[in-house]
Order: C-alpha cells, then sequence, then structure tokens
C-alpha cells in the first residue's frame, strides 16, 4: 500500500479465512490508500469480502483506514485497549494545550526555534471523513490465542515503538507478523515525547526484543516495511547492537554537558528536516533518557527548564 511519506509503502496482510479475509492493519487515512482499497473492492473483495480487521498499533499507517473500512464493509474492528487513548490522538491532533507544551519540551531540550517550527508544521486536527478511530468490538490481549481459518496467532504485546503494539506470532508453521517491531533494514523509531516524559521506551523496545527471540530461529518474518525475510535472531541480534552502538556514541560526547538537539547530528550524521526533525529528536531524548535511567548518564536542568545531559 502506498504511503505519502518518505517511507513509501506499507505492507498489508489479508489472510484467507473461510469464504472472506481477515486483515492486518490498513493503511494511511489518505486517498492515495482508499484508492487502493476501491480498487481491491471491485476485483478481490468482490468474490471474499472483508470480515474483520486487527490492528499491530495505532500509527496511522497502519490504523488510518480502519474506520473508513468498517464503515464500508460493517465488520469488527480489534486492537489493543492500552492502544486507545493514543488512537484518539493520532486522529483528533494534538490540542492547543499539547501543541504548547510540545512546543515547550522542544525548547527545554535546546531547540530554540521549536516555536517557529511547530508553526510551520500541518495540523493534523482538520476534519477528516477517513481519518476516525474505529469502533473496537472487542480488545486484543496480549497472550490471547486468534483463530484464522487454519492458523492460530498468539498475541504478543511489544512496547517500546509505539505503547501497546502488537505482533502475531503462529507457532506452526513459524511466522511472525511483526508490524513495526522488527523491520528488515532499518529500526523502528523509538520516541520519548512530552506524554511519554519519565517512562523508558527504548528499554521497553530492547526487553521485546529479548522476548521475540525466544522464538523459533526458522520463523519467517513479515514486516510492516520492507521484503518478507528469514533470519529473525540474527535480525534481532542487529537491532540490539545498533542501539547499543547510539547508546555509546552519546556517552562518548557528553563528556561536557549538551542538550538532546545538540547531539542531532552525532546520532544521526547529516541534517535533519522537516518531521525527521520531531522523529529524530523524540528518539535522541529516548536514548539519552535510557542512559539516565541505567545511572550512567545524569540530566541537569536549570531554572528555566532546560535539560543538558552529561557523563556520570
Amino acid at each position: 500500500m502506498p504511503l505519502p511519506i518518505s517511507l513509501n509503502h506499507i505492507n498489508l496482510w489479508l489472510i484467507e479465512d473461510g469464504d472472506g479475509y481477515t486483515l492486518i492493519d490498513t493503511g494511511f487515512p489518505e486517498t492515495s490508500c482508499t484508492a487502493v482499497w476501491e480498487e481491491l473492492e471491485r476485483t478481490l473483495l468482490r468474490s471474499r469480502p472483508l470480515r474483520r480487521i486487527l490492528l499491530t498499533h495505532y500509527h496511522p499507517d497502519h490504523m488510518g483506514c480502519a474506520a473508513w473500512l468498517q464503515r464500508r464493509h460493517g465488520i469488527a474492528v480489534r486492537m489493543a485497549e492500552r492502544a486507545m487513548p493514543s488512537a484518539r490522538f493520532m486522529v483528533e491532533g494534538p490540542s492547543p494545550a499539547r501543541r504548547e507544551a510540545s512546543v515547550t519540551f522542544f525548547l527545554a531540550h535546546g531547540m530554540s526555534t521549536a516555536r517557529e517550527y511547530f508553526a510551520g508544521l500541518p495540523n493534523m486536527s482538520e476534519p477528516s471523513a477517513i481519518r476516525q478511530v474505529p469502533e473496537i468490538s472487542e480488545y486484543l490481549r496480549a497472550g490471547e490465542n486468534v483463530t484464522v481459518a487454519d492458523w492460530n496467532f498468539e498475541v504478543i504485546e511489544t512496547d517500546g515503538h509505539a505503547l501497546a503494539h502488537q505482533c502475531f506470532y503462529s507457532r506452526e508453521p513459524a511466522l511472525l507478523v511483526s508490524g513495526d517491531q522488527i523491520l528488515p533494514t532499518i529500526s523502528p523509531n523509538i520516541s520519548v515525547s512530552v506524554a511519554d516524559w519519565g517512562l523508558d521506551p527504548l528499554g521497553d523496545y530492547l526487553a521485546s526484543l529479548d522476548r521475540l527471540e525466544q522464538l523459533p530461529a526458522n520463523t519467517l518474518v513479515l514486516p510492516s516495511h520492507g521484503k518478507p525475510f528469514l533470519g529473525l535472531h540474527e535480525r534481532i541480534a542487529d537491532l540490539r547492537q545498533h542501539h547499543h552502538d547510539d547508546l555509546a556514541l552519546l556517552h562518548r560526547q557528553i563528556a561536557t554537558p549538551h542538550s538532546a538537539f545538540s547531539l542531532l547530528p552525532v546520532l544521526y550524521g547529516r541534517e535533519l528536516k522537516g518531521f525527521n526533525i520531531f522523529l529524530g529528536l523524540h528518539e535522541c531524548i529516548a536514548h539519552l533518557e535510557h542512559l539516565v535511567k541505567r545511572g550512567t548518564v545524569l540530566r541537569d536542568t536549570n531554572a528555566a527548564g532546560g535539560h543538558l545531559y552529561r557523563r556520570a
């Protein structure tokens, strides 16, 4: 399914289920995606309709068309209960108070142009006939088994990239619908935003890798971006090492105090632009806060509320 962003596609999964399909994830809430669904309704889905939707998580490329498809097909949608507040936020967009809190958060982490930057971001709270929260018929529970025709999927809940992100694992044959948690060539974004302050999503993500590493080595991974692949354990080791390398890189850099914003060129090796600044600063903060949690980095906060990080 096409995406109108630099990560230009998302993989969705239609699984034959009796006389219809179970769908995992739905695409971005824009006409570039709904046009594809309309074409599929005229072709593939005419003889085998959609019967239900399972969502890995609340990000708009995954959840975005769920309510639109639900209305058109009259079907159940399921996702994690803990994800619902974030799902509503993704649809409704930030309130003026939340937007102001994000500006203050970016200022505190060293981005002096935060106010101008946020003023230039698109207003995600404008009404849309597509971008809505689906009605959840029954929440997906961690550890639950979901039967889809001859498949039996265990729901594995994996925080880090998104609160209550859920993967779907079939033991026989060994197959993992990994959402964004395990991707073949990139790491998912791991962020600390103003709403997550005080949490440790990178620690949660690394712990999720440990749990997924207990699955069989021959598991076929179906990721949301990139091609399906074998080599789950090797990819987990790569992802784990990637984040440990980033942590070591930041730790070496802060013999003297630095703001998170000043460390973006260190972490990414290039100048970030546009929405990538938003994602990059949140991810840099997530790594620094993980080091704070581990006790190897100290965060100093001045009287104005600004945060600087230095080695302990």
